[in-house]
């Protein structure tokens, strides 16, 4: 089958988050019996194409002036065309900013298959910047999809209530098999992993928590991934008296990921919305517990045994990380070996051989659709 993936981002991108890590594992492996071409936006310092563990990447879109958003809406713009001239039996569509939805469905080949991956679902966030209806692709725009992969039960869900039709199915993420092969005696410390995006990422959330510890209930705070706002975090570390207790360590790859996770005590994962939470799966892959919101999604994709507080109360989450720091070893031990068991349930093989069953089965309706199509008009001559 010729399968046709849009992705928003890629692995390459410097600013790049867990969307295309999904993508690649998963097409990677469906690559040994699939012809995949996957379209990409362009990125400073990106290439025309890319070969991939058998995967066509192709980067569409450019910079225009210096607007680093161009890169995006370049490739937004170019895809009505791409879909039309590209050959495909399945076309492949993750949501992406600013609305989720977009307008493929309505230029892509009649032929083909469409599935819609929502690893993307905060359309709002741009309807609060910019006062337009980009909300609108979240609650209407999802009926252009005849097929939907959710990550989360939560997810399918809302779909559903939006689209009853739909043919929608729960595909979660997996995590990297190495993370299953960390130590499990905790470390110390509390570690962010993820885009350090103040609002977004809740890190004004989690500095202003992490301000209400006392001085001697404190392990290092160390905030690891690409820094969004450098001037703006480094204020907000100032404004809280935090420059002791707080370590900017950058971009990572997976080999620094899992040092990370080896040393410290347990994740921090204090975002406003997510899809799905990857470094969630992750820490408890590594035998890590997570402090997080108790809010939909991540309260589903973390393990029982992390700790959750009542969304956005920030007392709340201080004394979860106080509980956290003041936890015993053998009981970090313990809910640190169930979280591992629990996120055995995150793997990459098992996702691909589910993922390619919706699109056969996607591919197969369409196929009987036009058959029953073309009879219908034989018949009325």
């Amino acid at each position: 089958m010729r399968i046709l993936h849009l992705d928003p981002d890629d692995m390459d991108n410097p600013l790049a988050g867990g969307g295309p890590v999904r993508t690649y594992e998963i097409c990677r492996r469906l690559a040994r019996r699939h012809e995949i071409t996957v379209l990409t936006p362009t990125f400073p310092g990106s290439t025309p194409s890319k070969e991939r563990d058998g995967i066509h990447y192709l980067r569409l879109g450019r910079k225009v002036g210096e607007h680093g958003s161009s890169h995006h809406l370049t490739f937004l713009a170019s895809l009505p065309r791409a879909v039309r001239q590209h050959d495909y039996d399945l076309l492949v569509e993750d949501f992406m900013p600013p609305a989720s939805a977009t307008w493929t469905p309505l230029f892509r080949r009649r032929s083909a298959a469409l599935v819609g991956s929502v690893q993307w679902f905060s359309a709002r966030s741009y309807t609060r910047q910019l006062k337009l209806p980009f909300h609108w692709g979240e609650t209407h725009g999802v009926r252009l999809y005849p097929a939907l992969v959710a990550l989360t039960e939560s997810m399918r869900r809302y779909l559903r209530s939006r689209h009853p039709g739909v043919h929608c199915e729960v595909i979660g993420n997996g995590v990297d098999d190495a993370l299953f092969e960390t130590p499990p005696g905790p470390g110390r410390g509390l570690l962010f992993l993820g885009r350090l995006e103040l609002h977004a990422k809740g890190i004004d959330l989690l500095l202003q928590a992490y301000a209400g510890l006392a001085e001697h209930e404190r392990e290092p705070l160390t905030l690891a991934g690409t820094i969004q706002e450098p001037q703006a975090l480094q204020a907000l570390i100032e404004r809280f008296g935090l420059g002791r207790w707080v370590r900017v360590t950058g971009a990572f790859d997976a080999a620094r990921r899992l040092r990370l996770l080896q040393d410290c005590r347990a994740l921090v994962m204090p975002s406003r919305q997510e899809t799905f939470g990857m470094t969630l799966s992750e820490a408890n892959a590594a035998a890590r517990i997570a402090v997080l919101w108790d809010r939909e999604p991540m309260n589903e994709v973390a393990s029982p045994q992390s700790l959750r507080a009542p969304a956005f109360e920030v007392a709340a989450y201080t004394q979860a990380l106080r509980e956290v720091l003041a936890m015993g070893d053998d009981e970090l031990l313990a809910r640190g070996l169930g979280s591992r068991a629990f996120a055995r349930r995150y793997c990459w093989d098992e996702a691909a051989a589910a993922q390619e069953r919706f699109y056969l089965e996607a591919h197969d309706r369409q196929v009987m659709q036009r058959r029953r199509t073309t009879g219908s008009v034989h018949a009325g001559r």
